[in-house]
């Protein structure tokens, strides 16, 4: 039997585990691919973590190797990490999740991160990265609000 697809991915600033299974999720920006991140300064990284879900696999003999991948809307690598072996449970729902960082300069866009179980993409969701409007910026203490067009220092 197939590793089952994921069903579901959350973009947010942090994940904490806690006690009893739970995680906290912290600074919670939306369940792809309803995701869109306003960057205030783009001179700054922009750290950023995931969590994605899969129901359960019954076939518990199979060994599930997995990589994770954030690419950048022209195809760049943001972060990949190593083969790793998966943890899966035949009645629980399982996890995967990372926290990474996209460094300047940003690509405008629609970012991917793809979750490869075995070598097979079993997730594939996207989520905006933009650079914030001024009316978003405007009473933030410390943005970096870019001038109106057509004016230069």
């Amino acid at each position: 039997m197939p590793f089952p697809a994921f069903d579901y991915c959350i973009i947010c600033e942090g994940i904490r585990p806690e006690v009893g299974g739970k995680l906290t999720i912290l600074g919670f920006y939306g369940v792809c691919p309803n995701v869109e991140v306003a960057i205030a300064n783009p001179s700054q990284s922009l750290m950023l973590a995931f969590i994605a879900g899969f129901p359960p696999v019954l076939d518990q003999s199979a060994l599930y190797q997995n990589t994770i991948s954030i690419l950048r809307p022209n195809g760049t690598p943001v972060f990949q990490t190593p083969q790793q072996q998966l943890r899966v449970s035949a009645v629980g729902r399982g996890i995967v999740g990372s926290n990474f960082v996209i460094k300047p300069p940003y690509v405008w866009g629609d970012h991917i991160i793809q979750i490869h179980v075995n070598r097979e993409v079993k997730l594939a969701a996207t989520f905006r990265v933009r650079q914030a409007s001024t009316a978003e910026l405007s009473g933030l203490p410390g943005a970096l609000i870019p001038p109106p067009a057509g004016m230069t220092n």
